[in-house]
Parts: structure tokens; C-alpha cells; sequence
């Protein structure tokens, strides 16, 4: 194999102060700071385009699993992938233009970009922020954050969206350490040939040993059928199905050359 690359795990920012991805300096939302701000109204996704891969909670499997390899990361904290791009830097669904390929899943984790939950420096409460250097937010009275000095029907929309996030991150954290608790995840790699012939190996990701899966004691799976975790595993496990996809996606944007 000529080239290996190494999944991004959805967490990028410097040494000192890890930042999730796309966020560059997200700050709680401020009445008096986004006074006259407004959120552009054709937001796009042109922000995900350079990201080979993105975290999904459990809820979103049986959507992700129609488009997209659902992987876990190998070190922690453990997180549900779906892999978009098989090199660096590379989102197969989003266009030049910033759209997301049609009839294909959106992760929420871009969907509520530029607005995040996060927790403030000597507190354990999470504030809802934004980044203004997203780009999305700028100086309108369109679509504003606050009106009368009053979170506005949009900051109240994406603070219960986050709020729902979080929560949904919770629950999957759950069903991750389950999966590791009963040793079922194990290291893997994808090998795929691009349309030029040059070959690559995916790594730094785990998938479920479906084997041991189906070993499962008999009362351990019924307790997570009872969690509602079993769709999960199978969600995964059909998943693996789009690596091919990927590969199709890879050559349509680059034709072999005679």
C-alpha cells in the first residue's frame, strides 16, 4: 500500500485549549454583544467541506447508516463516527458550492453549527454559544438573535436543539461504554483503491466484533434489547456497506486518466 491515513476524530484546536471541530472561538450568546446580529438565512455547509468525518449520536444511525461507514473512535472519549472522506481534508457530500449532497443524511453536529453547548471555565454549567468567525452570523435585522433584548424564536429553537444534542451524546456515551465494557470493539482499517490505482489504508478506528456480539449471554442481550440498543449494533454492522460508496464518490471527483 502506497499511502496510510489516520481517521480525524472530530476533535481539532490547539494544544492548550481543545476546541470541537469547525469551532474557532465560540463565546456564549450575549444580548448586548449580538444586539444587531442576525443568522444568515442560506446557511450552507460549506464549513464541513474540509472534514473526512463526523461525530453521530445513536439516534442518528438508522439515518446515517443509509450513506455513511458509522465507526468508533479507538481512544478516548469515545465517539460515534460517520466517516464522510476517504483522504484528509475531504467531505465527499458537500459540493464546491457548500451543499450537502442530496437525499443523504445531515449529522446534527453540523446541523446546529454555529450554536454549541459548552461549559465555562469553573463552572458545570453549559451556556449556549456561538462563532462568530463562522462566517453565518452577521449584522442584520433578517434573522435576529435578540429582539427587544429578548433571546428570539431562533436563539430559543437552538438552544432546545443543543439541549437535545447534549442529551443524545449522553445516552450514546452510555451505549459506548457498554460496547467496551463487554470487549466489543475492535481495531480496524478500510483499504481502498482510488480510480487512479493508487491504494490507501484507513486506520486510528474501531468497528463491533460481530462474532462476539452474537456470543452475548443471553441475559445481556436482553437488556439491551430492552435499551433499544440491539438496532444500534445492526445499524453499524450494515454500514459498513458504504466503504464501497465512498470509493464510487472518491472517483466520480477524480476520472481516471488514460
Amino acid at each position: 500500500m502506497s499511502d496510510a491515513k489516520t481517521m480525524s476524530n472530530g476533535a481539532s484546536g490547539t494544544a492548550e485549549i481543545p476546541l470541537p471541530v469547525f469551532y474557532r472561538q465560540p463565546r456564549p450568546v450575549n444580548a448586548a454583544l449580538d444586539a444587531k446580529h442576525s443568522l444568515k438565512a442560506e446557511k450552507g455547509f460549506a464549513f464541513a467541506g474540509n472534514t473526512n468525518s463526523l461525530v453521530v449520536n445513536a439516534i442518528e444511525f438508522p439515518f446515517a447508516m443509509r450513506s455513511y461507514p458509522i465507526v468508533f473512535t479507538a481512544s478516548e472519549p469515545r465517539a460515534a463516527i460517520a466517516v464522510l472522506g476517504i483522504t484528509d481534508g475531504e467531505n465527499l457530500f458537500v459540493s464546491k458550492g457548500g451543499a450537502w449532497a442530496e437525499n443523504c443524511y445531515v449529522p446534527a453536529y453540523a446541523r446546529r453549527y454555529p450554536f454549541i453547548l459548552m461549559e465555562q471555565p469553573g463552572s458545570d454549567e453549559l451556556l449556549l454559544c456561538l462563532d462568530p468567525s463562522s462566517g453565518l452570523v452577521v449584522e442584520s435585522d433578517e434573522r435576529p438573535l435578540f429582539q427587544d433584548g429578548k433571546p428570539s424564536e431562533l436563539v430559543q429553537d437552538a438552544l432546545a436543539f443543543c439541549r437535545e444534542f447534549h442529551g443524545q451524546h449522553l445516552a450514546t456515551m452510555e451505549f459506548l461504554r457498554a460496547l467496551a465494557s463487554h470487549n466489543l470493539l475492535t481495531p480496524n482499517e478500510a483499504r481502498v483503491t482510488l480510480n487512479s490505482g493508487q491504494q490507501m489504508t484507513l486506520r486510528g478506528f474501531e468497528i463491533i466484533d460481530e462474532a462476539k456480539f452474537n456470543a452475548l449471554p443471553d441475559e445481556v442481550f436482553l437488556d439491551w434489547r430492552r435499551r433499544g440498543w440491539l438496532h444500534l449494533v445492526y445499524c453499524h454492522l450494515m454500514s459498513m456497506a458504504n466503504w464501497a460508496r465512498l470509493v464510487d464518490l472518491s472517483a466520480l471527483r477524480r476520472p481516471a486518466t488514460a
